[in-house]
């Protein structure tokens, strides 16, 4: 009866002995589980890192249930999943969440790029507007300038002409001023001459040599001396330098001034040939056409 006795307590001694491990066991793997389960109910919870990484929060949760049910021999192996399963998933949902952020910061990038980048084209535009307005201004400036150039330069070609035509008509009224001046000396002399400008007793005296210049001596109605009829009074003028030289005209009723001129421009070609005393006289008889006749005296 001991003995049996003795054995029913070793039963019971080796039943609790048994039976605490077990319960122990127990007790850890519900509290990993309860760990396990609380780290991926706060990701799940978390308001930014919460939306990220599903997948690997819904193998996570996999991962501890596997755990709660895994047995003795496998549960070593099933908490080392489910702690791995568990930090996968919130590494990777800090990552995704970081990613995301990244991607946020890029678009803003993007978009603050794009926003100055209209600004730069904006104010471009602006600058080429300011531009054209400014050239369209020079181009207008450079149009009324050139108009008023080219008025300018009328204007000045306008007096130029009017100068040009006021000087022209100067010359001509001092051409003609001084023609009339000469025609009323010649005039003068030659009515002199031929109202007896000198004495009939001077026209009567002696002579060494003379010279009769008809009307062929002279251009035609003029008292201009021809170029032979120059040389003639040039060389008549040399050969006799020495001597007083008297100088006549002859010519008809009609032409008596027309012949003291060509006299009185005879003089003046002998002096300036270098003849010395020269005179004009002037004679009673009359000679056809307007001639001259030069007489050096003793």
């Amino acid at each position: 009866m001991r003995r049996a006795i003795t054995t029913v307590a070793l039963v019971g001694v080796l039943a609790l002995g048994f039976a605490a491990p077990a319960a122990q066991a127990a007790s850890s793997k519900d509290a990993d589980v309860a760990r396990l389960s609380a780290q991926l109910e706060q990701l799940s919870a978390d308001s930014n890192l919460g939306q990220y990484a599903v997948a690997q929060q819904v193998l996570a949760r996999n991962a501890i249930t596997d755990l709660q049910n895994a047995g003795r021999s496998e549960r070593e192996h099933a908490l080392f999943m489910a702690e791995q399963r568990v930090a996968l998933a919130q590494a990777s949902a800090k990552a995704d969440a970081d990613r995301a952020k990244l991607d946020d910061l890029q678009r803003e990038h993007d978009q603050i790029m794009l926003e100055a980048s209209q600004a730069d084209t904006a104010a471009a535009r602006a600058e080429l507007a300011r531009q054209r307005l400014q050239y369209e201004a020079a181009v207008q400036q450079a149009q009324m300038l050139q108009e008023q150039g080219a008025q300018a330069t009328q204007q000045a070609q306008q007096a130029q002409a009017e100068a040009a035509q006021a000087k022209k008509l100067a010359a001509a009224q001092a051409r003609a001023a001084a023609l009339a001046r000469k025609e009323a000396r010649l005039a003068e002399a030659a009515t002199q001459a031929l109202q007896g400008g000198g004495s009939g007793a001077s026209a009567s005296s002696g002579h060494a040599a003379s010279l009769r210049l008809s009307s062929a001596s002279f251009a035609s109605g003029s008292d201009n001396l021809t170029t032979s009829g120059r040389r003639r009074v040039a060389d008549f003028a040399r050969a006799h330098s020495s001597q007083r030289i008297v100088v006549e005209p002859r010519a008809s009723s009609s032409e008596k001034v027309l012949a003291g001129r060509r006299a009185v421009a005879v003089k003046a070609a002998l002096e300036a040939a270098g003849a010395g005393t020269v005179s004009v006289r002037s004679v009673g008889h009359a000679s056809r056409g307007a001639a001259v006749e030069i007489r050096a005296e003793k």
